[in-house]
């Protein structure tokens, strides 16, 4: 079983547990959008990830199940 991610909502979660500690609002969009985009995708890649794992993992299992019999 493999663990799912929203990347949506994970990214909400780490830009809101990470206050800006500027004070211009600019700076505060960009380093948030910045803090956004990169949780977004380390969420996205970690469900490719985990996904491609589970899969290996389940024809792992198939393939020990199976008697090959190769001559």
């Amino acid at each position: 079983m493999s663990i799912n991610i929203d990347p949506e909502k994970f990214a909400e979660l780490v830009v809101m547990s990470n206050p800006s500690k500027f004070e211009d609002a600019e700076d505060i969009a960009k380093e948030s959008l910045k803090l956004y985009i990169n949780a977004y995708r380390l969420a996205e890649r970690y469900s490719t990830i985990a996904t491609n794992c589970y899969d290996i993992a389940e024809v792992i299992k198939e393939l020990k199940k199976t008697d090959l019999q190769l001559k």
